[in-house]
């Protein structure tokens, strides 16, 4: 009776692996499927927004890729990932911003500046944005276009009053700094913190303070 029994749940336990096992095969090619199906629409939808934030952020210019910028941004993430640039006046390094891609803004033909896609961790995750910077090193328009995980209130439109407090801004000698008095202005490099939203406001001016800090590596 006993082998019976054993023989039975031997049985059993090889009918339920094999169930598993094929329904852990099917489940993986569905998702194989919906991966492959939805990929190349999400992909669209993600150029077509940065096409539309570099658009603001620089307007009435082309976007062209370089090579020499390109080589020069491998280098110089390998730096913040390893902690090597710092923000002088956050008194931090930048080693989680992330610089994902620099291209010059061209007008009528000739170069003018830069857009850059950048990033750092913020309260819930990263914090990405795009800046146009001109050939000056001078902040004309930001937009973030992701930060899905952070505090309510950022605002993702250039357009809003938090996002314009960099435009116009440069590095200067030491970077951009985050203030929660109120007393932030352009001249001194201060940013306001959004009420509320202190990380998420440091993280942004962080990325910013990256980006900045690449454009002016490529002139030196």
């Amino acid at each position: 009776m006993a082998n019976k029994d054993e023989k039975k749940s031997g049985n059993t336990l090889v009918h339920d692996t094999i169930a598993l096992t094929v329904i852990t095969l099917i489940a993986g090619i569905l998702l194989g499927g919906v991966y492959t199906i939805t990929k190349k629409p999400i992909e669209q939808q993600n150029e077509k927004i940065k096409a539309e934030a570099y658009a603001a952020v620089y307007e009435n210019a082309e976007f062209v890729d370089d090579k020499t910028v390109d080589d020069a941004l491998v280098k110089y993430n390998e730096k913040l990932a390893a902690g090597e640039i710092k923000a002088d006046a956050m008194g931090e390094t930048l080693s989680d911003v992330e610089i994902s891609e620099v291209m010059k803004a061209q007008v009528d033909g000739a170069d003018a500046g830069y857009v850059v896609t950048c990033s750092a961790k913020g309260y819930g995750g990263s914090v990405v944005l795009a800046l146009g910077v001109d050939k000056d090193g001078n902040i004309l328009g930001i937009r973030v276009t992701d930060c899905s995980n952070e505090t309510p209130g950022l605002g993702q439109n250039s357009a809003t009053s938090w996002n314009e407090q960099y435009v116009g801004m440069a590095k200067g000698d030491s970077g951009l700094s985050v203030v929660k008095d109120g007393s932030g202005d352009a001249k001194s490099g201060t940013v306001n913190a959004i009420s509320g939203a202190t990380i998420t406001s440091r993280a942004v001016t962080r990325a910013v303070n990256g980006a900045l800090d690449f454009i002016a590596s490529l002139s030196e």
